[in-house]
């Protein structure tokens, strides 16, 4: 668990900011796959200390006309792409180690900047996945993070 304050602060601003990219692709998913869609409420804990009761179970959970549901995690980011192509990385990284093990996630999908075009990886793509450790400018610290090749997914347009 993060425990300086700034980190606090870098976690609280983000989490704020991160609901635009969670409706956006909940309405993809809607329009485009036929799925009904529900985004489970959003707490913020009222400090780090009781941060460890509010951990969420996912961004997007999705619902079959069958019954089944599944769990879409979203992640935005302020990268600018469309496809391979204008990426300008040669790899895709995906999620925390820790909140990607603890969460039992179908797909993630990362999103742009402009919230025009996601990454979308399946979760069964795993195994081809890598760990490297990050540096996060702004909170300061490094977190062990699943990064993979862009070829484990596929770039769509929001």
């Amino acid at each position: 668990m993060r425990q300086s304050e700034r980190e606090w602060a870098v976690f609280t601003e983000r989490f704020k900011s991160s609901r635009r990219a969670v409706f956006k692709v909940a309405e993809y998913i809607w329009r485009e796959k036929g799925l009904g869609v529900t985004i489970p409420s959003m707490e913020l804990a009222p400090s780090i200390h009781q941060s460890a009761d509010y951990v969420d179970k996912g961004d997007i959970i999705c619902h079959t006309a069958r019954g089944n549901e599944f769990i879409i995690e979203v992640k935005g980011v302020s990268t600018e792409f469309t496809c391979a192509e204008d990426f300008p990385f040669k790899t895709m990284i995906v999620n925390e180690v820790v909140k990607a093990d603890r969460i039992d996630a179908f797909a993630y999908f990362i999103v742009n900047k402009a919230l025009t075009h996601a990454f979308v990886l399946k979760t069964d793509t795993k195994d081809q996945w890598g760990i490297k450790d990050v540096h996060d400018k702004r909170r300061g610290d490094t977190e062990k993070m699943y990064y993979c090749e862009l070829s484990c997914g596929e770039f769509v347009e929001l």
